[in-house]
């Protein structure tokens, strides 16, 4: 008697939501046996949320307007596509002044910068496999927003990269928390942003705290949701004492207010 294999059937994917502006967030569902799954042709970090796979898809700031593949397969040779549609968005504009230095910097201050830059680059390639945090995100201080994320800014009439995070108006020295549970992967004093923390929440999900008058922790720590990481300040390029809070998928600068008291890990995506 000849034996007939019938292929297992290719698991569903969804995508929640289907689209969003630059610099949104969307979050991806499947079936445990999946192995692999790729955002236009980068791939994603899934974990693992009851009997489900899912994965965060980041949409940089400059990503430009479109309907984006989502490839997911499995170890038997199944494949299974998705797309999310990504919108444009106008964002305003805001001229400030800063000393010239911050600007026009000298050749031993440039190379500082590009090391910077470099090193920058360099966490966001290296994000650990696990999930690190848990439930919502938190607002990391108290205080109005100022500066909204992409707003368009011009220094000394020059135009620079666009504002890839939202401004908290605090007080010089109000506490900073970190927004969720994570790995402290950078802790230190940089030119443009001064004292900087970046924390590794896991599955390509970073956040990065700037302009900070302390540092409350050390490079390789692990934090908590809520635990105190540093003061508000003005160091590096600050017209004033505040926060700039910011966060990113891998190399995808988002909107960190598209993760303040969402429950990733629990939503249940959309077809």
């Amino acid at each position: 008697m000849a034996i007939v294999r019938v292929a297992a059937a290719a698991p569903r994917v969804t995508v929640d939501p289907p689209q969003v502006d630059v610099g949104g967030l969307a979050v991806v569902r499947t079936e445990p046996t999946a192995v692999h799954g790729s955002f236009d042709g980068q791939p994603l970090q899934f974990f693992r949320v009851g009997d489900a796979l899912v994965a965060v898809v980041g949409v940089d700031l400059d990503r430009h307007a479109g309907r984006y593949p989502i490839e997911i397969s499995g170890r038997s040779g199944w494949k299974v596509s998705a797309a999310l549609d990504v919108v444009a968005k106008q964002f305003p504009e805001e001229r400030l002044t800063v000393p010239k230095t911050y600007v026009e910097p000298d050749p031993k201050t440039l190379a500082r910068i590009q090391r910077e830059q470099k090193l920058l680059a360099a966490l966001w390639t290296k994000s650990d496999e696990s999930r690190h945090w848990q439930g919502p995100f938190v607002r990391p201080t108290d205080g109005p927003a100022g500066s909204p994320f992409g707003l368009r800014r011009f220094f000394n009439g020059e135009p620079r990269s666009p504002h890839a995070g939202i401004d908290f108006r605090a007080p010089e020295g109000a506490p900073v928390a970190a927004s969720n549970g994570g790995r402290v992967v950078l802790a230190r004093d940089l030119f443009f942003t001064g004292n900087t923390v970046v924390i590794d929440h896991g599955c390509g999900l970073f956040t990065i705290y700037v302009h900070l008058s302390k540092l409350g922790v050390k490079m390789g720590e692990r934090v908590d949701k809520g635990e105190t990481i540093g003061e508000v300040g003005k160091t590096g390029r600050a017209t004033g004492p505040h926060l700039h809070f910011a966060a990113r998928v891998g190399e995808a600068r988002i909107d960190p207010a598209v993760l303040l008291d969402r429950d990733l890990e629990n939503e249940r995506a959309q077809p």
